[in-house]
């Protein structure tokens, strides 16, 4: 990650929920978790998106972020790129910037960076293609 002035870390639920405030306390940010629905209380604003396997919903806070607050999102795992997405857009609808997100896993050949609208994507792990066809973490 770079050294903007981050100010959050978003975590998605649930294992980003793992690493997401570990960051946050590492770079002196606070957590802002985005659950799946239902499970925060309080008034919230929601992202619907699209999975490989059907659709789902992303949940926040309303008064989670201030605008012009430098953001970074973290997950497990980058696929198809619909739940960074989600969580981008849910940031950004009230005034955060997203500058970066970071994920665990990511599968290069599913191009799930696509849907990030040039947000930079660091992942700490890659498949790769071994001589005999199968593939290896």
């Amino acid at each position: 990650m770079h050294s903007y002035a981050i100010k959050l870390s978003a975590g998605i639920e649930a294992r980003g929920f793992l690493f997401g405030p570990s960051i946050a306390l590492a770079i002196g940010a606070k957590f802002v978790p985005l659950c799946k629905p239902r499970k925060l209380p309080g008034k919230v604003i929601s992202e619907d998106y699209e999975l490989e396997y059907g659709t789902d919903c992303l949940e926040m806070h309303i008064d989670a972020v201030k605008p012009g607050e430098l953001a970074v999102v973290i997950d497990d795992l980058v696929a198809t790129g619909g739940t960074l997405s989600a969580a981008i857009k849910l940031l950004e609808c009230r005034g955060a910037e997203v500058v970066e997100c970071a994920c665990v896993i990511g599968l290069p050949d599913v191009k799930g960076q696509s849907r990030l609208n040039g947000k930079p994507l660091y992942m700490l792990v890659e498949p790769r293609e071994m001589e005999h066809g199968c593939s290896d973490v």
